[in-house]
Protein backbone atom coordinates (compact mmCIF):
# COMPACT_ATOMS: atom_id res chain seq x y z
CA UNK A 1 0.00 0.00 0.00
CA UNK A 2 1.38 3.40 -1.03
CA UNK A 3 0.76 6.17 1.46
CA UNK A 4 -1.22 9.03 -0.07
CA UNK A 5 1.00 12.15 0.17
CA UNK A 6 -1.95 14.25 1.31
CA UNK A 7 -4.19 16.44 -0.77
CA UNK A 8 -2.66 19.61 0.60
CA UNK A 9 0.77 18.58 -0.71
CA UNK A 10 -0.65 17.70 -4.14
CA UNK A 11 -2.54 20.99 -4.28
CA UNK A 12 0.66 22.84 -3.40
CA UNK A 13 2.48 21.10 -6.27
CA UNK A 14 -0.30 22.06 -8.66
CA UNK A 15 -0.27 25.70 -7.60
CA UNK A 16 3.51 25.80 -7.83
CA UNK A 17 3.35 24.38 -11.36
CA UNK A 18 0.84 27.05 -12.33
CA UNK A 19 2.79 29.77 -10.53
CA UNK A 20 -0.30 30.58 -8.50
CA UNK A 21 -0.94 31.03 -4.79
CA UNK A 22 -3.60 30.47 -2.15
CA UNK A 23 -5.15 33.91 -2.70
CA UNK A 24 -5.67 33.19 -6.39
CA UNK A 25 -7.16 29.77 -5.71
CA UNK A 26 -9.53 31.17 -3.09
CA UNK A 27 -10.66 33.82 -5.56
CA UNK A 28 -11.38 31.48 -8.47
CA UNK A 29 -12.95 28.77 -6.31
CA UNK A 30 -15.25 31.05 -4.34
CA UNK A 31 -13.92 29.76 -1.02
CA UNK A 32 -12.57 31.81 1.89
CA UNK A 33 -8.80 32.06 1.81
CA UNK A 34 -8.70 30.65 5.33
CA UNK A 35 -10.44 27.46 4.17
CA UNK A 36 -8.10 27.02 1.21
CA UNK A 37 -5.12 27.61 3.49
CA UNK A 38 -6.40 25.00 5.94
CA UNK A 39 -6.74 22.42 3.16
CA UNK A 40 -3.24 23.27 1.98
CA UNK A 41 -1.95 22.71 5.52
CA UNK A 42 -3.42 19.22 5.68
CA UNK A 43 -7.03 19.58 6.85
CA UNK A 44 -9.20 17.05 5.01
CA UNK A 45 -11.35 18.83 2.41
CA UNK A 46 -15.12 18.55 2.50
CA UNK A 47 -17.04 17.48 -0.63
CA UNK A 48 -18.32 21.05 -1.05
CA UNK A 49 -14.77 22.41 -0.84
CA UNK A 50 -13.56 19.89 -3.43
CA UNK A 51 -16.32 20.92 -5.80
CA UNK A 52 -15.41 24.59 -5.40
CA UNK A 53 -11.70 23.89 -5.86
CA UNK A 54 -12.41 21.78 -8.95
CA UNK A 55 -14.42 24.58 -10.54
CA UNK A 56 -11.65 27.08 -9.85
CA UNK A 57 -8.89 24.81 -11.13
CA UNK A 58 -10.79 23.70 -14.22
CA UNK A 59 -10.96 20.05 -13.14
CA UNK A 60 -13.94 17.74 -13.22
CA UNK A 61 -15.02 17.43 -9.60
CA UNK A 62 -14.98 13.63 -9.72
CA UNK A 63 -11.33 13.71 -10.80
CA UNK A 64 -10.38 16.03 -7.96
CA UNK A 65 -12.09 13.65 -5.52
CA UNK A 66 -9.80 10.87 -6.81
CA UNK A 67 -6.73 13.10 -6.56
CA UNK A 68 -7.72 13.93 -2.98
CA UNK A 69 -8.17 10.25 -2.13
CA UNK A 70 -11.85 10.84 -1.28
CA UNK A 71 -14.63 8.48 -2.49
CA UNK A 72 -16.50 9.91 -5.47
CA UNK A 73 -20.13 10.68 -4.51
CA UNK A 74 -22.70 8.40 -6.09
CA UNK A 75 -24.28 11.40 -7.83
CA UNK A 76 -21.04 11.86 -9.78
CA UNK A 77 -20.60 8.22 -10.73
CA UNK A 78 -21.42 6.88 -14.22
CA UNK A 79 -25.06 6.09 -14.87
CA UNK A 80 -24.55 2.46 -15.86
CA UNK A 81 -21.40 0.50 -15.09
CA UNK A 82 -19.32 -1.59 -17.47
CA UNK A 83 -19.95 0.46 -20.61
CA UNK A 84 -16.30 0.24 -21.63
CA UNK A 85 -16.71 -1.84 -24.77
CA UNK A 86 -19.54 0.34 -26.09
CA UNK A 87 -17.52 3.48 -25.32
CA UNK A 88 -14.38 2.33 -27.07
CA UNK A 89 -16.38 1.39 -30.17
CA UNK A 90 -18.08 4.79 -30.16
CA UNK A 91 -14.73 6.57 -29.81
CA UNK A 92 -13.20 4.47 -32.59
CA UNK A 93 -15.98 5.52 -34.96
CA UNK A 94 -16.50 9.14 -33.92
CA UNK A 95 -12.80 10.03 -33.86
CA UNK A 96 -12.56 9.25 -37.59
CA UNK A 97 -15.23 11.81 -38.49
CA UNK A 98 -14.59 15.38 -39.62
CA UNK A 99 -15.04 18.07 -36.99
CA UNK A 100 -18.60 19.01 -37.92
CA UNK A 101 -19.81 15.43 -37.53
CA UNK A 102 -17.84 14.97 -34.30
CA UNK A 103 -19.55 18.05 -32.93
CA UNK A 104 -22.97 16.65 -33.85
CA UNK A 105 -22.28 13.45 -31.91
CA UNK A 106 -21.03 15.38 -28.88
CA UNK A 107 -24.03 17.73 -28.94
CA UNK A 108 -26.40 14.78 -29.11
CA UNK A 109 -24.63 13.16 -26.15
CA UNK A 110 -25.02 16.39 -24.18
CA UNK A 111 -28.73 16.60 -25.00
CA UNK A 112 -29.71 13.01 -24.26
CA UNK A 113 -31.76 12.65 -21.08
CA UNK A 114 -29.87 11.49 -18.03
CA UNK A 115 -31.63 8.43 -16.68
CA UNK A 116 -31.57 7.24 -13.05
CA UNK A 117 -28.62 5.09 -12.01
CA UNK A 118 -29.33 1.57 -13.22
CA UNK A 119 -27.01 -0.41 -10.99
CA UNK A 120 -25.75 -0.22 -7.41
CA UNK A 121 -22.36 1.22 -6.57
CA UNK A 122 -19.57 -0.41 -8.51
CA UNK A 123 -17.52 -2.98 -6.55
CA UNK A 124 -13.76 -2.41 -6.25
CA UNK A 125 -11.87 -3.56 -9.33
CA UNK A 126 -8.55 -5.33 -9.02
CA UNK A 127 -6.91 -3.28 -11.74
CA UNK A 128 -7.44 0.11 -10.11
CA UNK A 129 -6.40 -0.26 -6.53
CA UNK A 130 -6.92 3.30 -5.24
CA UNK A 131 -3.85 2.85 -3.05
CA UNK A 132 -2.61 6.43 -3.19
CA UNK A 133 -0.01 5.88 -5.92
CA UNK A 134 0.16 8.07 -9.01
CA UNK A 135 -0.59 5.08 -11.23
CA UNK A 136 -3.66 4.13 -9.23
CA UNK A 137 -4.88 7.73 -9.37
CA UNK A 138 -4.59 7.92 -13.16
CA UNK A 139 -6.10 4.51 -13.87
CA UNK A 140 -9.00 5.23 -11.51
CA UNK A 141 -9.76 8.52 -13.25
CA UNK A 142 -9.64 6.72 -16.59
CA UNK A 143 -11.44 3.50 -15.74
CA UNK A 144 -13.90 4.45 -13.00
CA UNK A 145 -14.65 8.11 -13.68
CA UNK A 146 -14.98 7.62 -17.43
CA UNK A 147 -16.67 4.23 -17.23
CA UNK A 148 -13.95 2.38 -19.15
CA UNK A 149 -14.08 -0.44 -16.64
CA UNK A 150 -12.77 -3.02 -19.09
CA UNK A 151 -8.95 -2.76 -19.00
CA UNK A 152 -8.90 -3.89 -22.63
CA UNK A 153 -11.28 -1.09 -23.62
CA UNK A 154 -9.27 1.42 -21.58
CA UNK A 155 -6.01 0.35 -23.22
CA UNK A 156 -7.50 0.53 -26.73
CA UNK A 157 -8.96 3.97 -26.04
CA UNK A 158 -5.56 5.20 -24.84
CA UNK A 159 -3.95 3.90 -28.04
CA UNK A 160 -6.52 5.50 -30.35
CA UNK A 161 -6.62 8.92 -28.72
CA UNK A 162 -2.82 9.13 -28.58
CA UNK A 163 -2.43 7.96 -32.20
CA UNK A 164 -0.48 4.94 -30.98
CA UNK A 165 1.98 6.92 -28.83
CA UNK A 166 0.71 5.08 -25.76
CA UNK A 167 0.16 1.48 -26.66
CA UNK A 168 -0.09 -0.62 -23.51
CA UNK A 169 -1.98 -3.82 -22.91
CA UNK A 170 -4.48 -4.52 -20.16
CA UNK A 171 -1.91 -6.23 -17.95
CA UNK A 172 0.34 -3.16 -18.12
CA UNK A 173 -2.54 -0.94 -16.99
CA UNK A 174 -3.04 -3.35 -14.11
CA UNK A 175 0.64 -3.05 -13.21
CA UNK A 176 0.55 0.76 -13.46
CA UNK A 177 -2.45 0.86 -11.14
CA UNK A 178 -0.84 -1.53 -8.68
CA UNK A 179 2.40 0.50 -8.58
CA UNK A 180 4.35 -2.44 -10.01
CA UNK A 181 5.36 -0.53 -13.13
CA UNK A 182 6.84 2.95 -13.02
CA UNK A 183 4.96 5.59 -14.96
CA UNK A 184 6.87 6.74 -18.02
CA UNK A 185 6.69 10.44 -18.90
CA UNK A 186 5.21 9.66 -22.33
CA UNK A 187 2.52 7.58 -20.63
CA UNK A 188 1.70 10.55 -18.42
CA UNK A 189 1.17 12.62 -21.57
CA UNK A 190 -1.07 9.85 -22.90
CA UNK A 191 -3.25 9.85 -19.81
CA UNK A 192 -3.44 13.65 -20.03
CA UNK A 193 -4.82 13.40 -23.58
CA UNK A 194 -7.59 10.95 -22.69
CA UNK A 195 -8.47 12.60 -19.37
CA UNK A 196 -8.57 16.07 -20.92
CA UNK A 197 -6.23 17.39 -18.22
CA UNK A 198 -3.14 19.45 -19.12
CA UNK A 199 -0.03 17.27 -19.01
CA UNK A 200 1.74 19.90 -16.91
CA UNK A 201 -0.99 19.62 -14.25
CA UNK A 202 -0.70 15.83 -14.15
CA UNK A 203 3.08 16.13 -13.93
CA UNK A 204 2.74 18.50 -10.97
CA UNK A 205 0.22 16.30 -9.15
CA UNK A 206 2.13 13.05 -9.72
CA UNK A 207 5.60 14.52 -9.26
CA UNK A 208 6.75 13.04 -12.59
CA UNK A 209 8.99 15.11 -14.86
CA UNK A 210 7.72 15.10 -18.45
CA UNK A 211 11.32 15.51 -19.74
CA UNK A 212 10.04 16.99 -23.01
CA UNK A 213 7.10 19.12 -24.20
CA UNK A 214 3.81 17.24 -24.55
CA UNK A 215 2.57 16.37 -28.06
CA UNK A 216 0.91 19.16 -30.05
CA UNK A 217 -2.82 19.72 -29.76
CA UNK A 218 -4.91 17.09 -31.51
CA UNK A 219 -8.49 18.38 -32.02
CA UNK A 220 -10.06 14.94 -32.72
CA UNK A 221 -8.48 13.50 -29.56
CA UNK A 222 -9.57 16.52 -27.52
CA UNK A 223 -13.11 16.09 -28.84
CA UNK A 224 -13.10 12.40 -27.89
CA UNK A 225 -11.91 13.21 -24.36
CA UNK A 226 -14.92 15.51 -24.01
CA UNK A 227 -17.22 12.87 -25.53
CA UNK A 228 -15.97 10.26 -23.06
CA UNK A 229 -16.82 12.56 -20.18
CA UNK A 230 -20.27 13.37 -21.58
CA UNK A 231 -21.04 9.67 -22.02
CA UNK A 232 -20.37 8.79 -18.38
CA UNK A 233 -23.93 9.91 -17.54
CA UNK A 234 -25.49 7.77 -20.29
CA UNK A 235 -26.66 4.16 -20.36
CA UNK A 236 -25.11 1.44 -22.47
CA UNK A 237 -28.07 1.58 -24.88
CA UNK A 238 -27.76 5.36 -25.26
CA UNK A 239 -24.03 5.03 -25.96
CA UNK A 240 -24.65 2.32 -28.56
CA UNK A 241 -27.29 4.49 -30.24
CA UNK A 242 -24.67 7.25 -30.53
CA UNK A 243 -22.25 4.79 -32.10
CA UNK A 244 -24.83 3.68 -34.66
CA UNK A 245 -25.55 7.31 -35.55
CA UNK A 246 -21.82 8.00 -35.94
CA UNK A 247 -21.56 4.90 -38.13
CA UNK A 248 -24.19 6.29 -40.53
CA UNK A 249 -21.87 9.27 -41.10
CA UNK A 250 -19.13 7.04 -42.51
CA UNK A 251 -18.70 6.69 -46.27
CA UNK A 252 -17.06 4.15 -48.52
CA UNK A 253 -13.32 4.78 -48.84
CA UNK A 254 -12.35 5.04 -52.51
CA UNK A 255 -10.22 2.21 -53.84
CA UNK A 256 -6.56 3.15 -53.69
CA UNK A 257 -7.13 6.07 -51.31
CA UNK A 258 -4.15 6.91 -49.12
CA UNK A 259 -4.09 6.74 -45.32
CA UNK A 260 -2.91 10.35 -45.33
CA UNK A 261 -6.23 11.43 -46.83
CA UNK A 262 -8.67 8.97 -45.25
CA UNK A 263 -9.48 7.55 -41.81
CA UNK A 264 -10.44 3.89 -42.03
CA UNK A 265 -12.81 2.46 -39.41
CA UNK A 266 -13.89 -1.00 -40.54
CA UNK A 267 -13.65 -3.32 -43.55
CA UNK A 268 -16.46 -5.40 -45.00
CA UNK A 269 -16.04 -9.03 -45.98
CA UNK A 270 -15.61 -8.01 -49.63
CA UNK A 271 -12.58 -5.90 -48.68
CA UNK A 272 -14.35 -2.52 -48.90
CA UNK A 273 -13.28 -0.01 -46.26
CA UNK A 274 -15.62 2.48 -44.62
CA UNK A 275 -14.37 5.63 -42.97
CA UNK A 276 -14.19 9.40 -43.43
CA UNK A 277 -11.92 11.91 -45.17
CA UNK A 278 -9.30 13.56 -42.99
CA UNK A 279 -10.92 16.99 -42.83
CA UNK A 280 -9.93 17.50 -39.23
Amino acid sequence: MVEHPGFGALLARLLHGRRADVAWLASVSGLPESEVGAVMSGVAPSPAQLEGLAAGLGFHAADLFVIAGVPVPESMEPCERAAGHELQRLVRTAMALPQGERNRIREKADNLPQLPHLRPADPPRTYYCRDGSAGSMLVTMLSANRNLHSPVAAAMTLAWLTRGRMYVDASTLHSISGNRTDLKPRWLAGFATVLGIPAADLAAVTGIDLHEPPPPDDPPADDMAELLWACRRLTINQIDDLRLEAKTMLVEVPAGASDEDWNRVYRQSDGTWWGAPRRQ
